[in-house]
């Protein structure tokens, strides 16, 4: 999570203010991504009532609330985000895992294209899209979404295992053997991981 601070002079009350914010709040996503739920929280309602109006702050809870299950917390966290900046897809990709994870496909595919239109680069936009639609039953439309997460970045691993798996499922054998064969030729490591089955991608979900 990024968060912004003012240039102001190093000796006034109002940086070192600004500092611990930045420093609680480095500590709060470091909790995050160790699995540390509960300390996350504790931090970010910190943050939180220093500037409830922080996006980053907003969203971060939005994601702390998720992991726990917490899904109508979930929500009105990234409604908060939403409400201080409608153009913020993240928040609207939050909403989506939402809507997913109670089984409202339709939702969740609205809200994960919304965010994309948004931001057409958001990587990890694409990946709940294709799994959303790979639950609704659309195993093309998942691939369509595979293959633009990968027309920006195509080192991205897992997404052209993903995409490799989702391909041969669908009896496009060529196609599949193409994409594994990029995947290995990206990163040699990866082909050796495969061949011994010690494989493993670890994906974050967005903020």
């Amino acid at each position: 999570m990024a968060t912004s601070v003012g240039n102001v002079a190093d000796s006034t009350e109002p940086t070192k203010r600004m500092l611990s914010f930045q420093g609680l709040a480095e500590l709060a996503h470091r909790e995050y991504q160790a699995g540390d739920f509960e300390a996350a929280e504790r931090h970010c309602m910190q943050l939180w009532r220093q500037e409830p109006d922080n996006t980053g702050v907003l969203l971060l809870l939005s994601s702390i609330h998720f992991q726990c299950r917490r899904l109508d917390r979930s929500a009105h966290f990234s409604t908060l985000a939403i409400k201080q900046n409608p153009l913020l897809a993240e928040a609207y990709s939050n909403l989506g895992n939402v809507y997913k994870e109670r089984g409202q496909l339709q939702e969740a595919i609205e809200h994960y294209r919304h965010a994309l239109r948004l931001k057409p680069d958001f990587i990890d936009g694409y990946i709940n899209l294709a799994a959303a639609l790979v639950a609704a039953g659309d195993m093309e439309g998942a691939v369509q979404a595979y293959v633009s997460a990968l027309q920006y970045n195509p080192d991205l691993y897992c997404v052209r295992s993903d995409l490799g798996n989702l391909l041969k499922a669908l009896g496009r054998l060529e196609e599949a053997k193409r994409s594994a064969l990029l995947m290995m030729r990206c990163d040699p490591a990866v082909a050796q991981r495969l061949r011994s089955g010690n494989a493993h991608c670890v994906r974050l979900k967005p903020p």
